[in-house]
Parts: structure tokens; C-alpha cells; sequence
């Protein structure tokens, strides 16, 4: 078994996922990118554009759940790269409410399922402040957010 840790993940904030999905890709290698929303309960009121909701406590205790996620994110990153569209790796963007937990313990769930050929073709990140920062910046903004429902957040 491959010992990954928490510094193969890094931190992206808020206004760099919006400049990657303002450009369609990340802005220095020019990769693509998947972002994965691992709220529960909370994850009404708005989610960010074109992510993917696969719910924490559900990875947490679902192998099969864990797999579905990882086998979507390098099929994802295997099309992209069969496209011509950036190649190289997918950058997996985790985040929950606050992105002080659930965020990172997905990202790690994740790290800790990927083999040693998998590895190089996933970046992982976690979104700095989780969707509550997101959306106190960009929650009215329809171009990247989502379903986004004012009242729930004033």
C-alpha cells in the first residue's frame, strides 16, 4: 500500500477557481479541473457551477461510493486528456461548508484510494473557506454558481 499525506493536497482560494472557470482550465498548466461538492445536509442553497455533489458521510462509509467517485474523476481526466484539451493531470477541487473537515478528509479518502499509476493523473485541492466563502463573493453570480438562494445566507 502507498503512503500518501495531507501535503500531496494543497489549498486554492476562492478567486482562483473563479479565474479557472472563467478561462475553462487551471491557469498555470492550463489543466482541467472537476470540482467536488461533499457537503450533506447543508449543501441546499447553492452549489457551485457544473460540480459534482458526492456527500462526505456516504464516502466516508460506501467503498463502492469511493469508487464510483474515483472511477468518474479519471475517466474524466482520461477523456480530457484522449480530447487534447490540456492533458496532463485533473485537478479535483473538494470542498464542504467550510472546507475545515469534511473537505480535506474526502481529499484524503480519495489520496489514500488512488494506486501508484493513478496518482500522477489527479491533482488534489481543497477550496480555501469551503462554499461559504464562495458564495460571499460569487453566490449572486449566476455565470458560476448554481441555485443559489439569497435568503439562506443573509
Amino acid at each position: 500500500m502507498d503512503s500518501y499525506s495531507i501535503t500531496n493536497v494543497k489549498y486554492l482560494d476562492p478567486s482562483e477557481l473563479h479565474r479557472w472557470m472563467i478561462e475553462g482550465h487551471t491557469t498555470t498548466l492550463q489543466e482541467p479541473f472537476q470540482v467536488v461538492d461533499v457537503r450533506g445536509s447543508d449543501y441546499m442553497g447553492g452549489h457551485i457551477r457544473d460540480g459534482w455533489h458526492f456527500a462526505y458521510s456516504r464516502l466516508k462509509q460506501d467503498p463502492g461510493y469511493l469508487r464510483e467517485l474515483k472511477r468518474d474523476l479519471l475517466q474524466k481526466q482520461q477523456q480530457v486528456a484522449a480530447d487534447g484539451d490540456g492533458g496532463g493531470a485533473l485537478n479535483v477541487v473538494f470542498h464542504c461548508m467550510l472546507s475545515q473537515q469534511r473537505g480535506p478528509s474526502a481529499a484524503m479518502l480519495l489520496l489514500r484510494s488512488l494506486d501508484t499509476a493513478e496518482l500522477p493523473r489527479c491533482r488534489l485541492w481543497v477550496l480555501r473557506g469551503g462554499f461559504s466563502s464562495w458564495q460571499a463573493v460569487y453566490g449572486d453570480d449566476a455565470s458560476v454558481t448554481e441555485g443559489y438562494l439569497e435568503d439562506l445566507w443573509r
